[in-house]
């Protein structure tokens, strides 16, 4: 069983610590404040960590990276796994989730989240949300990039600050019993704000990286292909 984690970049790179060796994963967290939790996280040191080269700091595109971990984790009513989306597949639910631990509200009036927060939230195709984004201080010359997908755009419904990283996963087309890891939260315009979606990794488009990157370690994509 082949243990991996998909984050963005900006996580795992700056402004975190380089050197691997500083950066652990706890895995089945759910209240930040205390450490005497029905079912107890777990925790595993970061064996190796492969960013994207065409990660782009300032406009966050292809913020994505893939964490091996040094050793598996153990599966527990709170610990599991999420398939990935074949390459390039095409997503349109209104019943995608996404969780984290971010603020409540857009500024220094927000809170953050002490127990895991879950949020449903509708997914909007790439041109409507640009459409949506360009309506903001962004502007009409703003252009979505390939490599992200949108969702939300409801009032008070959003991701928000602190939740960078934290996983959209949408009903499987096929087999809707199960979840795919469709987005990672990137960035947005606010917090919450009336038809404007937060902007998430798309996952789908970096199926084919993943698997190239998996396979030229040494651990190859049988071990997770389902």
């Amino acid at each position: 069983m082949v243990e991996i984690i998909l984050v963005k970049y900006e996580n795992v790179g700056l402004p975190f610590p380089v050197n691997i060796n500083d950066i652990k994963i706890r895995a089945g967290e759910w209240d930040t404040q205390t450490q005497n939790e029905r079912i107890p996280h777990q925790e595993r040191n970061i064996e190796r960590k492969i960013v994207h080269n065409h990660f782009t700091k300032g406009n966050l595109y292809n913020d994505v990276a893939l964490l091996i971990l040094d050793r598996p984790l153990t599966k527990t009513r709170s610990i599991g796994t999420v398939c990935l989306p074949q390459d390039n597949q095409h997503f349109d639910s209104r019943e995608c989730f996404a969780t984290g631990w971010g603020k409540d509200r857009f500024g220094q009036e927000g809170q953050y989240a002490v127990i895991l927060k879950k949020l449903q939230l509708p997914l909007v195709q790439n041109q409507p949300c640009q459409d949506a984004l360009r309506k903001t201080r962004l502007g009409n010359s703003f252009i979505l990039h390939r490599s992200f997908t949108c969702a939300g755009g409801e009032p008070g419904l959003d991701t928000c600050t602190g939740d960078g990283g934290s996983p959209l996963v949408c009903p499987d087309p096929s087999n809707p019993n199960r979840y795919l890891q469709v987005g990672i939260v990137a960035w947005g315009i606010g917090c919450g704000e009336n038809q404007v979606p937060g902007v998430y990794t798309d996952v789908a488009n970096f199926r084919n990286w993943i698997d190239l990157k998996l396979q030229e370690t040494g651990i190859g994509i049988d071990s997770y292909i389902v």
